[in-house]
């Protein structure tokens, strides 16, 4: 496995700046399959864009009656951003992304901004071996179809959940995700009048926007690191044979390892 954060940089940096609308930012991530924007103004950056920002942002109650094109990048980013040197070691990125609970660090040289560094790129040199299953949050929430989005928001913002599982009858049907949730408090907005938005949002349900047939994996454990991959979500369900949810497995959790 590389050593260097320099060695596993991401040096394609799709950014946008903080004078910008979050029309424009879940466009950016939807379009790139990516969950954080690195944020600028001018040739400097201020900031970083999570799509758990944009989650927690339009949904939020401070933005009462208030058109998603109009609610901008500086009022949700968060500043200043946490960075790391390219000469770092990539268990240092790993521990800070741990204990500042985030996802993407951009890389600096000598104070300049030279690329960035996910959870997903250190996963990607990882070899995963032996039993993972203490991996598996047993106790990690879940939520019925006829719940309303507004308790799938707290739920996830309260718990720190990234994901949650869709149940009948312990069964997995769906899947919410923060991107899918953004969408749907973005969508009340921009298309109710400010009168009524908060009494829409509340009464949309889960059944509404969840993704169906989710990405799972089985109580074997079995291609964790490539399915991690392949979808870019931060979790995955864990099903048994007969599609009973028994928990989640964290994207973080394998940075644990190492």
């Amino acid at each position: 496995m590389p050593r260097k954060v320099s060695e596993i940089i991401v040096r394609d940096i799709i950014s946008i700046d903080k004078g910008d609308t979050v029309e424009r930012a879940l466009d950016l991530m939807e379009r790139n399959k990516i969950s954080h924007l690195i944020v600028t103004s001018g040739d400097k950056l201020v900031g970083v864009l999570s799509v758990r920002d944009l989650m927690d942002g339009l949904g939020s109650s401070r933005f009462e009656r208030i058109p998603a094109r109009r609610i901008y990048i500086s009022a949700l980013m968060s500043e200043p951003p946490i960075t790391i040197e390219q000469d770092a070691d990539i268990l240092d990125a790993a521990k800070v992304m741990l204990d500042k609970r985030i996802s993407l660090l951009p890389v600096l040289n000598n104070g300049k901004l030279v690329g960035l560094i996910t959870e997903s790129d250190i996963i990607r040199q990882m070899e995963l071996r032996g039993d993972l299953s203490s991996l598996i949050k047993r106790e990690h929430p879940k939520i019925m179809p006829n719940e309303r989005i507004v308790h799938a928001r707290a739920i996830m913002l309260e718990r720190g959940a990234r994901i949650l599982p869709v149940v009948d009858s312990g069964k997995l049907i769906g899947l919410v995700t923060e991107m899918i949730l953004a969408k749907a408090f973005f969508e009340v907005r921009d298309r109710i009048e400010g009168t009524y938005m908060d009494d829409v949002a509340r009464r949309v349900i889960v059944e509404d926007i969840m993704l169906e047939s989710p990405p799972k994996l089985s109580n074997d454990l079995k291609n964790v690191k490539e399915t991690f991959l392949s979808t870019g979500l931060p979790a995955l369900p864990v099903v048994d044979s007969s599609e009973k949810v028994i928990g989640v497995i964290e994207r973080k959790s394998l940075l644990r390892l190492l």
